[in-house]
C-alpha cells in the first residue's frame, strides 16, 4: 500500500497536495492564536474537495491536535458550564451533519463560507458579550457550535 492509495478517488493528487498546503496554513495560524484553524482550513479546502470528506478531514486533525492539550484543559476547566454548552452541541451536531448529507455541496460551501464571515466581521467588531450566565445562551451558543461543527 502506497501514501497514494489514502487519497479518495474522487481526489486528484494535486487537489490533495493543495489540501494539505491548507492545513498547513491552517495549523500555522492555530499555533499562532490558539484558534482559527477550522476558519482558514473549510471555506479553503471545501472549495477543492466535497465538504463532507474535509469535515472528516478537519476533525481527525482538531482530534490529534488538541489531544495532548486535554488533561490540562480538564484540570482547568469550568465543568458546570462545558456541560451545558455540551448539551446544545448534543442537539446542533446532528442537525449540521444531517444538513451536511442531504445539501448539494455548493450550498454547504455557501452556508460556511458565509458563517465564517459573519463570525470573523463579530471578531473584528470587538464586541463582547457583557450580560449574565444564562443556561439557554450556553445551550444555544453550544448548540450553534454543534450546528458548525456537524456542517463543516
Amino acid at each position: 500500500m502506497s501514501p497514494a492509495d489514502l487519497i479518495p478517488a474522487d481526489v486528484s493528487l494535486n487537489a490533495a497536495m493543495a489540501i494539505c498546503a491548507v492545513a498547513f496554513i491552517a495549523g500555522t495560524a492555530r499555533g499562532f492564536s490558539g484558534f482559527g484553524s477550522a476558519l482558514i482550513f473549510m471555506p479553503l479546502a471545501s472549495s477543492i474537495a466535497d465538504p463532507r470528506l474535509v469535515a472528516a478531514l478537519l476533525l481527525i486533525i482538531d482530534f490529534v491536535a488538541a489531544a495532548p492539550l486535554l488533561p490540562n484543559a480538564w484540570e482547568k476547566a469550568d465543568r458546570k458550564a462545558t456541560a451545558i454548552m455540551a448539551l446544545g452541541a448534543l442537539i446542533g451536531v446532528p442537525i449540521g451533519t444531517y444538513f451536511l448529507s442531504r445539501l448539494e455541496p455548493v450550498t454547504t460551501r455557501w452556508i460556511i463560507s458565509v458563517f465564517v464571515f459573519a463570525l470573523l466581521l463579530l471578531l473584528l467588531s470587538g464586541w463582547r458579550y457583557r450580560g449574565k450566565d444564562h443556561a439557554a445562551i450556553a445551550v444555544g451558543i453550544g448548540g450553534l457550535a454543534g450546528f458548525c461543527s456537524g456542517l463543516g
